[in-house]
């Protein structure tokens, strides 16, 4: 079996001894020259497909999605918005979106109230949203999450109230009540964001092709779709 990354191409011995001498006294590795060669002749074969899987392979949609939402420093927003993916619970037992949010809805049931945490910015919220967030909260305004369910799906299925918000930079701890955690994560759980959950519910009336990002004014439905989203900050377009 080949190697990974390495690649064998079979020349006559009078090109590849000058192809040795020529890179040689151009000081141009092998395999940069190599793979500007294999650069050119996808161009100048069919260059949209070449750019289009150059893209996929530098993920290029993802990392631009990553960017406005951590470049998105506005306040007012009208949405928290959630991509759940698979989590793990206690014991290594994989539970998909839907599992995951009949956890929290049962623990919210139980306590009247669930902390639910998500590593999903690098960095945290940024302290502007955070201090705006909490202030509407506050002064009464009511603060929603919506969670989107992927497994094809991609779409809206439920949302929730938030009444506190805490953020770092670092992983940490529940901020308020770690019992009110639902038992398949346990009280050691540790988060970059935390959001304090209430009235956590079905949701029938927002869709994600409702929704678009204030930075860029995006489309959510197509980020969730095409993407690796998870977390952001949306409003109704």
């Amino acid at each position: 079996m080949a190697r990974p990354g390495y690649l064998s191409i079979y020349a006559d011995e009078r090109t590849q001894t000058i192809f040795d001498e020529f890179t040689k006294i151009k000081g141009i590795s092998k395999s940069t020259a190599l793979t500007e060669m294999m650069d050119t002749y996808m161009l100048a074969q069919d260059e949209e497909l070449y750019i289009e899987l150059k893209k996929k392979s530098l993920n290029v949609d993802y990392v631009r999605d990553i960017l406005l939402q951590r470049e998105d420093t506005t306040p007012i927003n009208d949405y928290i918005i959630m991509k759940l993916g698979t989590a793990y619970t206690l014991n290594g037992d994989e539970l998909n979106g839907e599992e995951t949010v009949k956890a929290y809805i049962k623990a919210v049931k139980q306590h009247g109230y669930s902390w639910f945490s998500t590593i999903s910015l690098h960095s945290g919220m940024a302290d502007a949203k955070i201090k705006f967030y909490k202030n509407a909260i506050s002064n009464g305004e009511t603060v929603k999450i919506l969670f989107v369910i992927g497994m094809g799906i991609n779409e809206i299925r439920y949302s929730a109230t938030i009444t506190d918000i805490e953020s770092k930079r670092e992983e940490f701890e529940c901020p308020g009540n770690p019992d009110t955690i639902p038992e398949e994560f346990g009280t050691d759980e540790t988060g970059k964001i935390w959001i304090k959950l209430t009235d956590l519910q079905e949701e029938n009336t927002i869709r994600a092709d409702m929704l678009k990002f204030r930075k860029g004014n995006g489309s959510v439905k197509r980020a969730i779709t095409k993407s690796q989203f998870h977390f952001g900050y949306a409003y109704i377009g």
